[in-house]
């Protein structure tokens, strides 16, 4: 990949006087006269009056129902324009409007008219003293009936760390999977987690990749540059959000910077600059790839397993141990400029974002819970951390962390009318990322040297246009958005080696070379297109109507040529199409000033073809037409002793077989000696008997027809104790023909909430919302260690989602108790045994959170914490078939069970995120301290890892209203740690020391 720019920090202050003089204002618009409406609303509760003006003005409202809790408004007669008859509404009514940036009004209440007039010229990014898109959005958690967590820009900017997965860090209760290999962001909400399980949209657009990895299972990875974000909202749980992809776990929403985030107030144009320099971070040594050489020629590669190059000695480096402090060091460095210019109708912004950064050091504190060796150290390294600080040793280079990004984005947005807006977006990504297969993630070379792979490659590219229309008619109130992305992707996810040939034994087969290729790398083409649109009806008063729906196609492409068996540990290449459709329809009622209630539902279909498979099958590969391990079941075999009856009866038969021969004809003493000496034998013996252990049809076993379990035993006569095995043999083993066909499926999902306002600050409120996931384009397709269960089809999963708060808004603060319920039934898990794709019976998350804010103008603070009550995943069919002797395995385990994927999705069963901050002089300097604690691992997860408490802080210090730097540190403690929910057993990054300057011209 090459990048089209990648100046030093200096090159590029040189150049920023360009782009003073660079934007262009080629559209000339003049200020539109206040639009005025002619009114009707009789006096009585202001909530009829302002859902009344609402319908004769075309505008929309953003409030707390308990604010005009039996508040009254006055007559409303005559001709005015939507800001006066707002204005005549509330006169005394101790509530005030405010125009946001996109033409809608928030109600809030007057606790101090003067300082909330000064609080909002200070921190408003537009022209018009509203709240702000991040006020907004902090506002959400606490004023919407759901359960949401948001993230600023300065958050984002401040916190983004080392890579792209460090922005979910302090958002309660949202995760990234494989955190620090790859690159990519893997979003986890509550503990759910997976292909199509929480998607994530940027603009509105999608373009998630899921990459096998080994057998430590899948990353669905969304590319993410964090220089180039706006804002971060999780909703949690499934819900019927107008234009808003959510599924069984919640959704995930990233917006882009815009001209607001780029442009002072009152400014209709100029740009503006950041530049990033931070220390922890050295370039890595990448490796020589043999690719073309014969590996018999090549001298030191492992020449008596070249088609299984553990010991490649190109790939070993050794890793450095000599720190850089310097945060101007110049090996993580990144920066972005961007220009903007907003007018009365249109704004316009054009952004370029780099960033590269190299291998980063863990930290050095705290290391003993990962420093304990054994014997399995060089296996279980990869799977269990306890050993990871012996070769990822503390203070010492990580490999396969460094990452490389270019991005450019372009905005664009138009009010066409009075009622209508077009938005019109760009993205383009550019980027390279350290990334080895999770399962090798542990090799290391005989002097402690550790794998550096080659760097994997992502071009990303996104388009998408909204269209927005809201005329003055209570039945019409319409949001579309249609997009597309395309991405290729060379990531080290294949299974194979960098470095990889077939030995000299091996090329009897045509297909075989002795020519060194790359079998790590799988290289992909991914294609979506995506549709959406709603509409907003007042049927009353009291009565509103959303309709939405949603359509997305998919389709991926490998380039890499399937060669059969030749390419080893290489998975085959993915190919296939999918497609959803979801329409959704919402109901919202409030039928008295303190109760509000909504009733709804979402219909969800899908089909998917797996092409891969369905061309192998016209080809007539034999390896695809069959699954040959089809059976009705295996054998188990128990032993018993033999009886009297029996012992007589062998006797008599032997007595008439032997008894004839000559030996015996005139020896009678003789025949009853050697019978006697045969049965003298046998009595030291037991006889098996086998009995079928047969599944359900579908591949499920279950205890009640297992022998060695049920009992039944108990009853068979002499049985020998303990005897009882799986004696391994199929029942009735059949080739089963594949159908390489279509899949598809449809599901209905209802919701329904109630709020209660319990006085004008307080409310409780109580959601149940269900959810459908069909098997994503992963599940659909085939794969090394993962197909699909060949007795029966994979039903989609059902969630079904119970959540309550409690809501408490003080005059600076806000408060909010949640607890949540979280059941999936089928979920769809690969079996350890088999590596086949099942639906399991159940999954169940549930706990408690609390959320917290306060702000008096000097001091800030934000507090959430989260504490998981159960992770239970329950079948009985995995359970039975891990130990089908004893059935010591319960029903019901923790997590998820061994060799599934579920196990490593857990979440820490307790989190604490706290945020402490101050505003001086005049707000020109602002400090603040992050705190976040994750509790320990569990004894019953696969993945030990200890607790974690991690402190951050930073220093922003104004100069002026165009310029600022900002200090920050991350890790302060330097702890050596893992993230939740990694797959690679790398550790995190340690103490980092960032400086950042931002300026507007």
């Amino acid at each position: 990949m090459q990048f089209l720019h990648s100046p030093k920090i200096l090159t590029l202050l040189l150049s920023v006087h360009l782009g003073v003089t660079s934007l262009a204002m080629p559209i000339l618009s003049h200020a539109a006269s206040p639009i005025t409406h002619t009114f009707n609303i009789p006096a009585g509760k202001l909530n009829n009056s302002l859902n009344q003006l609402a319908i004769t003005a075309g505008i929309e409202f953003h409030l707390d129902a308990r604010l005009t809790h039996k508040k009254q408004s006055p007559l409303l007669k005559g001709n005015y324009s939507a800001e006066q008859a707002l204005s005549i509404l509330l006169s005394n009514s101790g509530l005030y409007s405010l125009i946001q940036a996109d033409g809608s009004y928030r109600i809030l209440a007057k606790v101090d008219e003067n300082k909330i007039i000064l609080n909002t010229i200070n921190v408003a990014t537009g022209d018009n003293n509203g709240v702000t898109r991040d006020e907004a959005g902090k506002h959400a958690i606490y004023d919407d009936d759901i359960s949401t967590v948001y993230t600023s820009i300065d958050e984002i900017e401040r916190y983004k760390g080392k890579d792209a997965a460090d922005l979910f860090k302090g958002m309660l209760n949202i995760y990234s999977g494989d955190a620090r290999n790859g690159g990519g962001v893997d979003p986890s909400i509550r503990g759910v987690q997976g292909p199509g399980r929480v998607p994530l949209s940027i603009d509105g657009t999608e373009q998630a990749i899921t990459v096998w990895r080994g057998y430590r299972g899948v990353s669905n990875r969304n590319y993410v540059d964090s220089n180039l974000i706006g804002s971060i909202k999780a909703i949690k749980g499934p819900s019927l959000t107008p234009n808003t992809h959510t599924s069984v776990g919640g959704g995930v929403q990233v917006s882009t910077i815009s001209a607001s985030d780029v442009l002072l107030e009152g400014e209709s144009s100029g740009g503006g600059l950041v530049i990033e320099s931070s220390n922890n971070a050295v370039d890595p040594k990448l490796p020589t790839l043999f690719t073309g050489q014969d590996y018999r020629d090549v001298e030191g590669f492992p020449q008596m397993s070249p088609n299984f190059a553990y010991g490649d000695p190109s790939l070993w480096q050794e890793m450095s141990g000599n720190k850089e402090n310097n945060p101007l060091s110049g090996e993580d460095y990144a920066y972005r400029l961007a220009l903007a210019t907003r007018q009365d109708n249109y704004e316009l912004l054009a952004a370029y974002a780099y960033r590269n950064k190299g291998n980063y050091f863990s930290g050095t504190k705290k290391s003993e819970f990962y420093n304990n060796p054994n014997d399995q150290e060089f296996n279980i390294t990869k799977m269990n951390p306890r050993s990871l600080a012996h070769r990822q040793r503390p203070g010492y280079e990580v490999p396969n962390t460094s990452s490389e990004l270019e991005s450019f984005l372009l905005k664009g947005e138009f009010k066409i009318s009075e009622n209508q807006q077009l938005n019109l977006g760009a993205r383009v990504t550019n980027a390279q990322y350290g990334e080895i297969m999770a399962s090798r993630a542990g090799d290391i070379g005989e002097n402690g040297e550790m794998a550096q792979w080659p760097l994997s490659k992502v071009e990303a590219q996104a388009y998408n246009i909204k269209y927005q229309w809201n005329p003055k008619s209570k039945f019409i109130n319409v949001t579309s958005n249609l997009w597309s992305t395309h991405t290729i992707s060379n990531t080290n996810s294949a299974g194979g080696f960098p470095n990889y040939a077939n030995a000299i034994w091996e090329l009897a087969d045509p297909d075989a070379s002795p020519i060194i290729r790359n079998t790590a790398v799988a290289s992909n083409r991914e294609n979506r297109f995506g549709f959406d649109v709603s509409n907003q009806m007042m049927l009353s008063d009291e009565l509103e109507l959303t309709m939405s729906a949603r359509y997305q196609y998919h389709k991926i492409r490998s380039e890499d040529e399937y060669r059969g068996t030749v390419d080893g540990w290489k998975h085959w290449p993915r190919e296939g199409r999918r497609e959803e459709l979801e329409g959704q329809f919402n109901f919202k009622w409030m039928p008295s000033e303190s109760l509000i209630l909504s009733a709804g539902a979402s219909y969800k279909s899908y089909w998917a073809i797996d092409d891969f498979l369905s061309s192998r099958i016209s080809a007539g590969d034999e390896r695809f037409t069959k699954e040959h391990s089809a059976a009705e079941g295996v054998y188990l075999e128990y032993k018993t002793a033999y009886t009297e009856a029996e012992h007589q009866e062998i006797r008599e038969q032997e007595r008439e077989q032997f008894g004839d021969s000559s030996f015996f004809v005139d020896n009678p003493a003789g025949l009853e000696s050697f019978l006697d000496f045969r049965e003298s034998d046998r009595r030291k013996k037991h006889k098996a008997v086998l009995d079928p252990w047969l599944h359900n049809g579908e591949g499920k076993y279950r205890r009640e027809n297992n022998i060695c379990v049920n009992g039944e035993l108990n009853n068979v006569a002499n049985y020998i104790e303990g005897s009882c095995r799986q004696a391994g043999g199929p029942v009735n083993e059949y080739d089963k023909q594949i159908d390489g066909g279509k899949k598809k499926g449809n599901h209905w999902a209802p919701a329904l909430a109630a709020t209660y306002l319990l006085n004008e600050h307080s409310r409780v409120y109580i959601r149940y919302t269900e959810g459908i996931r069909f098997p994503s384009m992963f599940e659909s397709t085939l794969g090394f260690s993962a197909n699909n269960n060949p007795y029966t089809g994979i039903k989609p999963e059902h969630t079904y989602n119970y959540e309550t708060a409690f809501v408490h808004n003080f005059e600076q603060g806000d408060i909010k108790l949640t607890y949540f319920h979280h059941k999936t039934k089928d979920v769809i898990e690969r079996s350890g045994n088999l590596l086949r794709f099942y639906n399991i019976d159940k999954q169940t998350l549930q706990g408690f959170e609390f959320q917290g804010r306060y702000d008096n103008g000097s001091f800030f603070a934000d507090l959430s914490l989260s504490h998981m009550t159960k992770n239970e995943v329950c079948d009985e069919s995995l359970a039975i078939t891990q130990d089908p002797v004893e059935g010591s395995v319960p029903n019901c385990v923790h997590a998820g069970f061994a060799g599934g994927y579920l196990s490593d999705q857990a979440i820490p069963n307790d989190s604490v995120n706290l945020s402490l901050g101050g505003r001086y002089f005049e707000n020109s300097l602002e400090t603040g301290l992050r705190s976040v604690y994750l509790s320990a691992s569990k004894s019953e997860e696969d993945l030990e890892r200890d607790k974690a408490l991690t402190f951050d802080a930073y220093a922003k210090y104004s100069w002026s209203e165009r310029l600022n730097v900002e200090l920050i540190a991350t890790n302060l403690t330097d702890l050596y740690y893992i993230d939740p929910l990694v797959r690679s057993s790398v550790p995190a990054p340690g103490r980092t020391v960032k400086l950042k300057l931002q300026m507007s011209f």
